[in-house]
């Protein structure tokens, strides 16, 4: 006998167990989803009855056999009849199963009485269990149908409490499962703990991302006398945040916001690491991908300390070496390099280009200075004949011997700069520290671009940047024979990365 539906269908039926004389067992059973547009043969006469009337007797080891029909097709898949109030089958897909039942055992500090648990569990994922605080007689306890058998108010009130609470963790599971989201087991055993701790445990990357940008740009620090934010950084985690939204959309096709920290394995960053580089070769260059799996890992390191469920740090060993590139610290340049750079016609050079030449050579004269550090550099840092200040990327100071060549650069624009800045780098009083930073950054393109016109002047072949001016010192002053302790000083770096 054939029947066909042209909408969704899901069968339930109500059946009668009977398990020992006189006690009887009553639940709901779920069937099968039907989609839409599906004839369904049922094999033997039986079941037609069994379906129409949705009462049977039945066990719970009866397996029923449906031959589906869709576009010709012959589909002969075997369903259990299973208890709806304790697993739901997804209707997208079958395979994804979740149930809670009640589990009891002998209490170890008393042997009479039942120590009883949520036992939590979904297809793919670790069960995970809950101490109940109800308890009971253990030989009144009836592990088949989860409940005591007593029937005395006590018990009947205490089997209400626990299908009370085995219920309103079903109704958030199944809040889960119409929403789509990928949670474990464990994240719903934790759902209602009291501690924010315990709950936090599942926060998903987006969040931590969001969470970490939130504190940065909360952050302050002092240094060389002034309030220095952490904006700049924030933004690596905002530009990360937006390349895991698009990657995920275009390789998967689903929503970033959804993932965990257990979504994020080497497979994952291997194609986020190819997609990257694909997007950024349209534009000459490798994506940003160095910073990105530095900012990820970094996320990762910042959840596993927070102790939040699923973080492995190993699956960024592999791309260890592309997190510290070696194109991260620029080649020192030969001493007589330096010196052709020094004695170029600077009348082939504009006004603000000689200005960028400056900025270079001031970083080698002054014990190789970092740009971010030359562009914040107050006059009230300078004692004497030595410059004392506080490293902006790092919580060290550093004292640096003002050689005549660096002070003559510094009284050369000392009427050019505006406020307490030794150069003309900003040029308004009222810029926030965003600002300052991208203007930081957009000078630092400038300057390699200057140096880049005079290297192709002098026939120069290296690569010559701002910052190569800080390896060349150092490589010079160890050279030189100096101490690592003395060279650490000046530069403002530990001894270990000299």
């Amino acid at each position: 006998m054939a029947l066909r539906w042209n909408c969704n269908l899901k069968i339930r039926i109500r059946t009668r167990n009977h398990t020992k004389p006189g006690k009887s067992e009553y639940g709901n059973f779920c069937m099968l989803f039907l989609p839409a547009t599906m004839e369904i043969a049922l094999s033997g006469s039986n079941f037609l009855p069994f379906l129409l009337s949705r009462r049977a007797k039945t066990r719970r080891t009866k397996r029923v056999r449906f031959e589906n029909k869709v576009s010709g097709s012959l589909f002969l898949p075997l369903f259990r009849i299973l208890p709806v109030d304790k697993s739901i089958i997804n209707p997208q897909n079958s395979t994804v199963m979740f149930s809670i039942h009640i589990k009891g055992q002998r209490d170890p500090n008393q042997t009479d009485m039942v120590k009883l648990s949520l036992i939590f569990y979904k297809s793919g994922c670790i069960r995970s269990s809950k101490v109940i605080c109800i308890s009971g007689a253990y030989d009144e306890w009836d592990q088949k149908s989860e409940c005591f058998l007593g029937k005395s108010p006590e018990y009947t009130a205490k089997n209400k409490l626990l299908q009370r609470e085995r219920l309103k963790y079903l109704k958030v599971a199944e809040k889960w499962e119409s929403e789509q989201k990928n949670w474990i087991a464990k994240e719903l055993c934790h759902y209602y703990d009291q501690q924010e701790k315990s709950r936090n445990r599942y926060t998903t990357v987006s969040e931590m991302i969001d969470k970490i940008v939130d504190t940065l740009c909360q952050q302050e620090r002092f240094k060389n006398s002034r309030v220095l934010m952490s904006e700049s950084t924030a933004e690596n985690y905002t530009y990360l945040k937006k390349a895991l939204y698009r990657f995920v959309q275009c390789k998967y096709h689903r929503d970033f916001s959804k993932y965990m920290f257990r979504d994020i394995d080497e497979k994952f960053l291997r194609a986020f690491t190819l997609y990257e580089q694909q997007r950024g070769a349209l534009s000459g260059n490798n994506g940003g991908i160095q910073q990105k799996l530095k900012t990820l890992r970094a996320t990762c390191a910042k959840a596993k300390d927070e102790g939040i469920y699923g973080v492995n740090l190993a699956i960024f060993i592999p791309f260890k070496r592309r997190i510290k590139s070696r194109f991260t610290t620029p080649k020192a340049l030969p001493h007589d390099t330096i010196q052709r750079i020094e004695q170029v016609d600077r009348s082939i050079l504009k006004r603000q280009e000689n200005l960028f030449l400056d900025l270079f050579l001031f970083s080698y004269y002054a014990c190789g200075m970092s740009p971010i550090d030359i562009c914040f550099l107050e006059r009230d840092r300078i004692k004497g004949d030595t410059i004392v200040y506080e490293r902006i990327k790092l919580d060290r100071v550093a004292r640096v011997l003002l050689i005549d060549k660096a002070a003559e650069i510094i009284e050369r624009y000392r009427t050019e700069s505006y406020m307490n800045y030794v150069f003309p780098v900003f040029k308004w009083k009222k810029m926030d520290q965003a600002h300052m930073y991208a203007t930081v950054s957009r000078v630092g393109g400038k300057v390699n671009k200057t140096l880049q016109k005079i290297c192709d002047h002098l026939g120069i072949r290296e690569k010559v940047y701002w910052s190569s001016a800080r390896s060349s010192f150092i490589s010079k002053m160890i050279d030189e024979g100096y101490h690592p302790l003395q060279v650490a000083e000046q530069v403002g770096n530990s001894p270990q990365t000299i």
